[in-house]
């Protein structure tokens, strides 16, 4: 899907890229491919981390103490399909990735507790012990998709993965799920980046107050800033 591609990712200066473009060019492999869900055909995905550590794959992939090390401490991942367990409540789906790691239930529910207070609205936050208990199928799309987040960011990863998050939302439930974003971005600005693939537009960087985007288009992609996006718009009209 993509070819000759040689980027190094400006996150060093900036928390939060989006991955923009057309549809069926290339983000969504893009962004598993800096995610090491996918492995590149050629070349090399290299991350360095703020603790001074590297890690890289080519299309060997990484061993299965790597991957696990990546995935479940240095990476976070939210989905537009969610990955929330049907059978789970929702404060189990949200400990379950720091279970994962070795805590034990009882501290990961109530961490549960405080990464979901931080996800939801004043009027949903007064309820919140009737939140926890409910079950994915009794949620609205922006709930799930606000309980997906808070289940990615439990662990604390320093990168966070995001494929299409706001999808099938209106715009005001859109800038519920990025505010969230930007709040846990907040916590740790110098460690803490999100890369995140949206049809949004214009809306998604008003909302995340940013100005640089990486543009997929024609198999190959490049830095843009939001000017450069709107005239692109306007020349499709």
């Amino acid at each position: 899907t993509l070819k000759n591609i040689s980027q190094v990712l400006p996150i060093d200066t900036v928390s939060c890229l989006p991955l923009m473009g057309p549809s069926g060019q290339g983000k969504s492999t893009l962004l598993y491919l800096l995610a090491a869900l996918k492995w590149p055909s050629h070349g090399t995905v290299r991350w360095t981390f703020p603790d001074g550590k590297s890690c890289s794959w080519d299309k060997n992939g990484l061993d299965s103490r790597e991957a696990t090390e990546l995935h479940q401490k240095r990476f976070g991942f939210a989905f537009q399909n969610s990955t929330l367990f049907p059978r789970f409540t929702v404060e189990e789906n949200i400990a379950y990735p720091l279970v994962l790691t070795g805590e034990k239930w009882s501290v990961a529910l109530k961490e549960a507790k405080k990464q979901l207070s931080l996800a939801l609205i004043e009027e949903e936050r007064q309820k919140i012990h009737e939140f926890l208990k409910s079950f994915p199928n009794q949620l609205s799309g922006g709930q799930k998709q606000r309980v997906a987040l808070a289940q990615a960011m439990i662990h604390k990863p320093w990168v966070l993965f995001a494929d299409e998050p706001t999808g099938q939302l209106d715009y005001c439930t859109r800038k519920q799920v990025m505010n969230t974003l930007k709040h846990w971005l907040k916590e740790e600005p110098n460690k803490r980046r999100l890369i995140w693939v949206t049809h949004h537009h214009t809306d998604d960087l008003q909302i995340m107050n940013i100005n640089q985007l990486m543009f997929v288009h024609r198999r190959s992609c490049h830095l843009m800033s939001d000017n450069d996006l709107k005239k692109w718009m306007q020349n499709c009209t």
